[in-house]
């Protein structure tokens, strides 16, 4: 009835193989969710690359796309560019035969293609052979001309006119005369020849290269520098490089229509 008859309980020792399956099956499921972890951040990694590259193809597209439009912007930039320069020599030549007709040219001078001189040294026979062509391109009939007579055409010798020049020069020279209104209209050969005998000549600054009112007998093309055109003191327009000026007065045998400085 005492202590001593009092017996002690036993504790039943534990399975301890159920417990270490038990912390297996929890090693299993961690190891099988970080599995699970890292094939979805896989996935998920795999797939944001994907689309990193689809948006660099994208971008890429979007760039040569924008590269065309700048390309197609600049063209037509340059065209409407080209085409003001083309209307404002055209305004500027209309000004010029106006001032022609006002200034009382012979009755049927401007409705005939006119004689042309080359310009500086310039040959008679140039001038004659380019009258006859643009008389054969128009149909035109022959017509009155100021040209030299026989005498002294047979005195001009082409190859004493001629001016050496580098191939470089000749080839701006023979631009700038294509590019003319007139010129351009004239024969490959022609213009070679007028090249052949231009040379060179030197302005100062504020110098009149042409005065209205004055003869014109030379034609000029602008190497470099800078020329403003006047009309009774009045700023019409500015001449740029490599431009060909001063053939109206040549061929309509008239005198200057404006001032060149």
């Amino acid at each position: 009835m005492g202590n001593g008859s009092m017996k002690s309980k036993r504790y039943k020792p534990t399975d301890t193989s159920v417990s270490a399956s038990n912390g297996q099956a929890h090693k299993d499921l961690c190891g099988a969710f970080k599995n699970s972890s890292l094939d979805s951040l896989r996935a998920r990694v795999e797939e944001l690359e994907r689309e990193g590259r689809r948006k660099d193809e994208e971008l890429c597209a979007k760039e040569q796309m924008i590269r065309g439009l700048q390309e197609q912007l600049a063209k037509q930039i340059r065209v409407v560019s080209e085409l003001s320069e083309e209307l404002q020599n055209k305004c500027i030549q209309l000004n010029k035969l106006q001032d022609v007709l006002k200034s009382g040219a012979p009755a049927g001078l401007a409705s005939r293609p006119p004689s042309v001189k080359a310009s500086g040294k310039s040959s008679p026979n140039l001038s004659v052979r380019i009258k006859e062509t643009l008389n054969r391109r128009k149909g035109a009939k022959a017509g009155v001309s100021a040209e030299p007579t026989s005498s002294s055409l047979l005195k001009f010798s082409f190859e004493k006119a001629r001016v050496p020049k580098d191939a470089s020069v000749k080839k701006l020279l023979t631009d700038a005369l294509n590019k003319n209104q007139y010129l351009k209209r004239l024969e490959l050969q022609q213009i070679k020849d007028m090249v052949e005998c231009m040379y060179e000549c030197t302005y100062q600054q504020g110098e009149y290269v042409i005065k209205q009112g004055e003869p014109g007998n030379h034609l000029f093309v602008l190497a470099d520098g800078k020329l403003e055109v006047f009309q009774q003191n009045k700023l019409l327009t500015s001449i740029t490089v490599w431009t060909a000026f001063g053939e109206l007065a040549i061929l309509y045998n008239c005198t200057r229509t404006a001032s060149v400085r």
